[in-house]
């Protein structure tokens, strides 16, 4: 075999360990998300605590939110306390598997009953949702409905 074949060689196998491992790293990163819970049965059996107006109201103004969507969008805005924010977005999940960036104004507002509503007003679909706030550990999860099969959407608060 000549030097030139090898080294070829040798380059594709590097590579094709770079791939398995990648294929590896992706695989259990996508089974740690998938452990995330979906349904807000999930949410209670992992004892969820329901958070109230009033600890709504505490952490929202100020709060810089991440937002992931049951279709695998994450959105980002900050709440300001006059009840408006920016939100941005990588739209998957919207524009079949690509990305579709966007930007929007939004407004946010708590309800008496303990229910964070949020508009925002994207170049397509618009976005008008109340939900219904659980914490488990630090992840918080909404849900539109207290019915047990009522999909979760992913939320993350600091600020």
């Amino acid at each position: 075999m000549r030097a030139v074949d090898a080294n070829r060689l040798s380059i594709h196998a590097e590579i094709n360990v770079f791939y398995a491992i990648a294929a590896a790293f992706f695989l259990g990163t996508s089974s740690l998300a998938g452990a995330q819970p979906t349904t807000f049965a999930e949410v209670k059996s992992k004892n969820g605590v329901q958070l109230s107006a009033a600890e709504l109201r505490e952490l929202m103004p100020g709060a810089k939110v991440v937002n992931r969507t049951p279709a695998g969008s994450t959105r980002h805005w900050e709440n300001k306390p006059d009840g408006t924010f920016s939100a941005s977005t990588d739209g998957r999940g919207f524009a079949g598997t690509r990305n579709a960036y966007a930007f929007a104004p939004g407004t946010w507002r708590v309800t008496d009953n303990g229910r964070l509503c949020v508009q925002i007003q994207w170049p397509g679909p618009k976005d008008d949702w109340c939900k219904y706030l659980f914490k488990v550990g630090d992840q918080y999860y909404g849900v539109n409905r207290l019915d047990d099969n009522a999909q979760t959407m992913e939320f993350e608060f600091s600020k």
